[in-house]
């Protein structure tokens, strides 16, 4: 059986800037469809802003500077447009778009991309039926996908949340990576790479573009739908570009943010996905599905180790706080930081397991 290397795997999964820009507009329509069903006063001004930022900042992340020949004409005159004729662009070549993704493995990690998708802050909520219906006109229009793909990705999600919850991992904090749960910000809400890897960098002791690429590459590269390939965080998932970075952190005695934690069990979740949906059914399947499963293993451990750090590390500090008479607010804080870091060290690790766990059974079929 041929040898199939991790970054084999990631090529497969690769999407053009074209496909890219076509999640963003997917995921433009399923914004405003939820924006016209949302009945309460407050969440239309909220969803309507989201709405307007998301637009804005697609088109920075994913047209590049100059244009090139593959951005739609319809783009050419987007700076002039008002925001309201944007968003009106972006829905209108949602479906013209998704009519051009041909190949399956496209338009699966695309379709992935729509259901794990949680643009609204904990206040907003999508509306389920319109966001159902959708998810079903998407399918309709992505043409690589067959009958029958939305229903098998849905319970494929299915079964990650319910395995999750079993671990008493729940699927909104997952989720919530992509979201301004994550502290990267409505702006961005997990959209835009530049901004995940600064946030991720400065928690790194670094700022500016050394924050930024530091970031990027504990993040293997960025999200998708900021231009990254084609699972979210596939190529720190399955490269362990991600690990190094972590590693290099823990070595270095800085911290980890639990914003890429958060991140790190948000993918895992995608590329469970894509690996039974995808990959599952592509050729050599089995040495593609044991190069995930070693990748996620290699991450559990990267992730045990700086959880046992951390441990070691809050047990230091609490005997010095003890030792100290007078209370230490800055000890307290340390800890409790730590704390919450730690928890989500764990989060990432149960939900790296359960993936991985999942997946073997597939390959042995």
């Amino acid at each position: 059986m041929t040898e199939v290397t991790a970054n084999e795997v990631v090529e497969e999964l690769r999407l053009t800037p074209l496909q890219v820009l076509t999640v963003r507009s997917l995921q433009a329509r399923m914004l405003a469809a939820d924006l016209k069903a949302e009945r309460k006063d407050r969440n239309t001004t909220q969803k309507t802003n989201d709405l307007h930022r998301f637009v804005l900042q697609s088109f920075v992340d994913v047209v590049p500077v100059g244009r090139a020949d593959w951005v739609p004409s319809e783009l050419e005159d987007f700076d002039q447009r008002s925001i309201e004729e944007k968003v009106d662009l972006f829905v209108d070549l949602a479906a013209p778009l998704a009519d051009r993704v041909k190949t399956r493995s496209a338009a699966m990690v695309i379709l992935v991309e729509l259901l794990t998708f949680q643009p609204w802050a904990d206040a907003s909520k999508w509306d389920k039926k319109t966001r159902q219906k959708s998810l079903e006109v998407a399918d309709r229009d992505l043409a690589g996908l067959k009958l029958g793909d939305l229903k098998s990705a849905t319970e494929e999600l299915d079964a990650v949340r319910r395995a999750l919850r079993l671990k008493s991992i729940k699927w909104g904090r997952v989720a919530a990576a992509t979201v301004v749960g994550a502290g990267v910000g409505i702006a961005t809400a997990g959209w835009a790479a530049p901004a995940i890897g600064a946030a991720i960098g400065s928690s790194m002791g670094l700022t500016g573009a050394a924050a930024t690429s530091a970031g990027l590459a504990a993040l293997g590269g960025g999200s998708l739908a900021a231009g990254g390939f084609g699972v979210a965080g596939g190529t720190m998932l399955l490269t362990g570009i991600g690990g190094v970075a972590l590693g290099g952190a823990a070595a270095a005695g800085t911290g980890f943010s639990p914003l890429a934690s958060q991140a790190i069990a948000a993918e895992a979740v995608k590329l469970d996905l894509i690996a039974r949906l995808v990959l599952a059914n592509s050729s050599n399947r089995d040495e593609k599905m044991r190069r995930v499963v070693e990748s996620l293993q290699e991450n559990i451990n990267t992730l045990t180790d700086r959880t046992e750090l951390l441990v070691d590390r809050i047990g230091t500090l609490r005997v010095e706080n003890a030792q100290t008479k007078a209370e230490n607010v800055s000890l307290k804080a340390q800890i409790e930081e730590m704390k919450h870091e730690l928890r989500e060290l764990r989060s990432a690790t149960t939900t790296l397991t359960v993936v991985r766990d999942r997946l073997p059974a597939m390959s042995a079929q």
